[in-house]
């Protein structure tokens, strides 16, 4: 049996020091400013945002060429590995085609999960794998329990702002509650992801308001598995929610992975915005 690599592409936001950790080898998901394409990884989180403060455009994302994936693929599988691929979601990225459309030249050697999550709601996922495949798992065991456990997995998140997303198209069918709600009363979408699907929670008047939404929406999901906070620039309730959650799982704060987001999610989130991510038991 085949030893197997994990494989995902950046909007998982995953802090650099797991990737390395568990050999995870992460494609860069492209960041669009008007006609300059860059790849994510030659983007820090501070030059992104100087990019987006400075540009009369809207940030966009775009997903990685098939060719990107399939060097990749081509490398580990000459080197004797099986490959699991995870992605952001096909309903809305077209990251998954592109890695599904490489690996059709490698048969049942790469296997690609459309993970219905983005930020730490893929992450987590992509963790989850990554402790499989160093167990010694089989691609076909890996791919069985990550269908699993995608069904277990949510992210919550509170906007500050709806124009970026609004510009970025990611929400919208949503979009109409959302506006019709947030624009009268001025106040932030409460929205969570789950299987692909986006779905308005609810509203609230300030950050505290939705960061108290947000936990009163966890605690409705228990039991939880594992747990994770993601932010964008500008959240200053980050810490808080890590506090919330060490509590609410019994974990010491220094366990729940707490990353601000890349610009894979940053781009249509805009600043100020947080989240929650889980994997229910």
């Amino acid at each position: 049996m085949n030893s197997v690599r994990i494989v995902a592409d950046s909007g998982c936001d995953l802090p650099p020091m797991i990737v390395a950790q568990y050999g995870i080898v992460v494609v860069p998901v492209y960041v669009r400013f008007g006609q300059e394409m860059i790849p994510s990884s030659e983007l820090t989180n501070e030059e992104f945002w100087r990019r987006a403060d400075q540009s009369s455009l809207a940030p966009g994302t775009s997903s990685p060429p098939p060719g990107a994936f399939y060097e990749i693929f081509e490398k580990l599988t000459a080197a004797g590995h099986d490959v699991v691929c995870l992605t952001l979601p096909a309903r809305h990225s077209g990251t998954f085609n592109a890695a599904w459309a490489a690996a059709q030249e490698f048969g049942e050697r790469v296997r690609v999960i459309d993970t219905g999550s983005f930020s730490l709601g893929m992450g987590l996922q992509v963790l989850v794998a990554a402790r499989e495949a160093l167990a010694g798992r089989s691609a076909e065991l890996i791919q069985a329990t990550m269908e699993d456990v995608r069904a277990r997995t949510s992210i919550l998140f509170a906007l500050d702002t709806l124009e970026w997303v609004r510009r970025g198209g990611r929400l919208d069918r949503l979009m109409p509650v959302i506006e019709r709600v947030a624009s009268a009363l001025r106040v932030k979408p409460i929205i969570e992801m789950s299987d692909g699907e986006f779905r308005l929670l609810g509203v609230a008047r300030s950050t505290r308001g939705a960061l108290q939404r947000i936990e009163e929406e966890l605690r409705s999901r228990l039991p939880i598995e594992t747990v994770g906070t993601a932010y964008t620039r500008g959240c200053e309730v980050a810490n808080d929610l890590v506090s919330y959650l060490s509590q609410l799982v019994s974990l010491n704060p220094a366990e729940i992975i707490a990353v601000e987001a890349g610009p894979a999610f940053a781009a249509h989130a805009g600043p100020k915005a947080v989240g929650a991510a889980v994997i229910r038991s």
